[in-house]
């Protein structure tokens, strides 16, 4: 009978990790809180979050050869920048937005559609057709 339960590499909580040692992105997303995946802390590293007010903030992080490498303090110091991010645009009470956001592009039922012509334009264009194929010998 085992009395020390068993741990492996992957079953290392949170609190054993040094806060300075450098996890891979894996090890980052089993570390940072909530259900997230390795894609989702490299998003985090490579193009950050942007926040409430506008701002852009990213996971600090190290590139070792191929490898991303990342801290536990680091994911802590990113929480705490994002959080404050964030307050400082409900602590204020008329926000500007920094930039616009961009146009939606149109969807297919909300481009312009044809409009249909009034007599008068139709006239005018079935004369000009006429003309057209008259001087064309037709």
């Amino acid at each position: 009978m085992r009395t020390t339960p068993c741990t492996t590499k992957h079953d290392r909580s949170p609190r054993q990790w040094a806060p300075d040692e450098r996890v891979t992105l894996s090890q980052a997303a089993r570390i940072a809180p909530g259900n997230v995946s390795p894609n989702c802390v490299w998003r985090w590293c490579r193009r950050g979050v942007l926040s409430r007010m506008g701002e852009r903030v990213r996971l600090e992080h190290v590139r070792v050869g191929g490898k991303l490498y990342t801290t536990p303090r680091w994911i802590e110091e990113f929480g705490q920048r994002l959080a404050e991010a964030d307050a400082a645009y409900f602590e204020t009470t008329d926000v500007e937005p920094q930039r616009e956001p961009a146009p939606k592009p149109a969807t297919r039922a909300q481009r312009r559609t044809h409009r249909p012509r009034t007599d008068q334009q139709e006239a005018v264009r079935r004369a000009r057709v006429r003309a057209e194929l008259e001087s064309e010998g037709l």
